[in-house]
């Protein structure tokens, strides 16, 4: 063979090590000896095409989302007519995780916690896809798109039923999930929803404010707040257990007596901050005359409270990602767990009634995050009627949704 070619192969056949030593053991616990041995390549022609392992990995990251792409792409052109072409693509990306569910493990679930530089990688492949959603539905032929957010909001909920499934071992449910997956993304479709949206001009200001788990004098307070400031400043990974006790004023030994480890206080920090934004949540949304004002309440007084709170919020959104898998498995939890508080009292969802919890909860994670991710927080308050519509529309139907909002949104236009 040729140098390119050999190059090309042998570079293919590390792809398929690096995926089958993390899918084995772990991002962490694989190392260059796993991936050549498993790949069948010499260490030097290793280093001949890749500096080291995070350099092979995201490689083979790349290659991964490139090729769920390709196969999107490819079930849509061989299909005739819209919807066909639109079931064909969904249905290509369920079963390919479900059939070859490593690759799309590595990208979904090992990636979590590499680091920065996959973080981003996370960032583009999420761009990508939205593109090709926004896409497929504004060739619809009745010319009925996706607003920019809820292109945004159907990867992420597309992401987090893919997630769910993969965390827990489940991946062969995707092969019959098409359908209701396309039901649940059909909800969001009316022209309306590209109407939809806070006015810039009443936005007002809302300054950071100490959380009240934070606020408080004791120890263990303080050693919550060592975590969040050296997590800030330092980034989490390069944390150690005497570190925090330092900052916090207190012996190890004191820190240990509160917590095992640095994971368990950082652990502690998100239960509490999700604890405090939900009950900021409950009192206004349980005197609302309807559910869908509840559910319109809950949500601005959700992003009022994260906006007061953006330390906390860069820590849950970003920072989050150096731990791990089950970190963010336990965060997007209790996203969920804001998503069943908002639902748990309205009607059954008419669209994709077995996905639609985890969707929306992935929708709104997603929207989210990204407004934390550009710092663009401050602008967070304009999307509230689109997370409301996000939270809505799988229940009432994309039009009632619409109403609901337009009618939640009186009384304060009146005050």
């Amino acid at each position: 063979m040729e140098r390119e070619e050999v190059a090309r192969n042998q570079r293919t056949r590390l792809f398929g090590g690096m995926i089958e030593s993390v899918s084995q053991r772990g991002y962490q616990a694989t190392t260059v000896a796993h991936v050549i041995a498993l790949a069948g390549v010499s260490r030097r022609a290793f280093y001949e095409l890749f500096a080291n392992k995070e350099e092979c990995f995201l490689s083979t990251y790349d290659i991964v989302v490139a090729r769920a792409r390709k196969r999107v792409l490819d079930a849509w052109t061989e299909e005739r007519g819209w919807a066909n072409r639109l079931h064909a693509g969904c249905k290509a990306l369920l079963d390919d995780v479900a059939e070859q569910p490593k690759g799309p493990r590595l990208v979904l679930v090992d990636a979590l916690g590499v680091g920065p530089a996959v973080r981003e990688r996370m960032q583009m492949s999420g761009l990508a896809f939205e593109r090709l959603v926004a896409g497929a539905f504004q060739a619809a032929p009745d010319g009925v798109g996706f607003p920019g957010l809820t292109a945004r909001g159907i990867v992420g909920g597309v992401r987090q039923t893919v997630f769910t499934r993969m965390l827990e071992h489940r991946e062969g449910e995707l092969f019959g999930l098409t359908d209701e997956v396309l039901d649940w993304m059909e909800s969001y479709r009316i022209p309306a929803a590209a109407r939809l949206g806070v006015p810039a001009t009443s936005v007002s200001h809302q300054p950071p404010s100490p959380a009240a788990f934070l606020a408080r004098d004791d120890r263990r307070a303080r050693v919550l707040g060592a975590v969040v400031h050296l997590t800030l400043d330092e980034g989490y990974s390069h944390l150690t257990d005497p570190q925090i006790a330092r900052f916090a004023g207190v012996s190890t030994e004191a820190f240990h007596k509160q917590f095992a480890s640095k994971e368990e206080c950082f652990l502690a920090v998100l239960d509490e901050f999700v604890r405090e934004a939900l009950d900021s949540v409950r009192g206004g949304f349980e005197t609302a005359p309807s559910w869908e004002a509840g559910v319109y309440r809950a949500v601005a007084t959700f992003v009022e409270y994260l906006v007061a709170h953006e330390a906390l919020l860069r820590i849950a959104f970003i920072d989050l990602f150096e731990v791990g898998p089950a970190m963010v498995g336990r965060m997007t939890r209790s996203v969920e767990g804001f998503t069943k508080l908002m639902t748990e009292h309205g009607p059954a969802p008419r669209r994709g009634p077995e996905v639609a919890l985890e969707a929306v909860t992935g929708a709104l994670w997603a929207i989210i995050s990204a407004y934390v991710g550009s710092r663009r927080l401050h602008r967070l308050p304009c999307a509230v009627d689109h997370l409301t519509f996000t939270v809505l529309a799988p229940y009432l139907g994309p039009k009632g949704a619409v109403e609901a909002i337009q009618a939640a949104r009186k009384p304060l236009r009146s005050v």
